[in-house]
């Protein structure tokens, strides 16, 4: 219900991208970008899903990559990106990748499994709300989406504000 109220702070967050008030740091360009770089090791973490299970990287990295998605409830940006999350989930999901979104919002479990049920979500949500604050901090997420891919070996591969093109990463079979 939470997201369904907040269409004002949507629309001024897309009127100041808009007017160019503030922007996304291109995350490559820089020794001072903000984030983490490819080769960089990912923290670890340990959080627990909607359901109450809990989750380390450390675990769902022994599937395959792992793909990392920021996201809070009133993004507008995340929800955008929901159906193709979907998508890849279905096609790569038996190929190694796992996705977990992180939600950073700090949304009460209530309005994060409301949103979950309205947009059909098929990935792993993680909602420890305070716990999520802390990975996203540690992940150096400030902005949702924030997007990592993290490999097998516990390095990040990719870090930004767009889904990758996961065919780089994940081999088809």
């Amino acid at each position: 219900m939470l997201y369904k109220k907040n269409s004002l702070l949507k629309t001024l967050t897309l009127i100041a991208v808009f007017f160019g008030l503030f922007s996304l740091p291109e995350l490559s360009a820089s020794k001072n970008a903000i984030g983490y770089r490819p080769g960089q090791q990912a923290p670890e973490f340990n959080l627990k899903s909607l359901a109450g299970k809990s989750y380390t990287l450390a675990a769902l990295r022994k599937k395959g990559h792992v793909l990392l998605v920021f996201w809070a409830v009133d993004c507008v940006y995340c929800y955008a990106e929901v159906k193709y999350l979907n998508a890849m989930q279905k096609k790569y999901n038996n190929k190694g990748l796992t996705i977990a979104a992180i939600n950073i919002g700090a949304e009460y479990n209530d309005d994060v499994a409301e949103y979950v049920k309205d947009n059909n979500i098929k990935y792993l949500i993680l909602a420890n709300r305070l716990d999520n604050l802390d990975v996203g901090e540690a992940y150096h997420s400030v902005v949702t989406p924030t997007i990592v891919l993290v490999s097998p070996q516990g390095k990040v591969v990719f870090y930004g504000h767009s889904l990758p093109d996961i065919s780089k990463y994940i081999k088809q079979k």
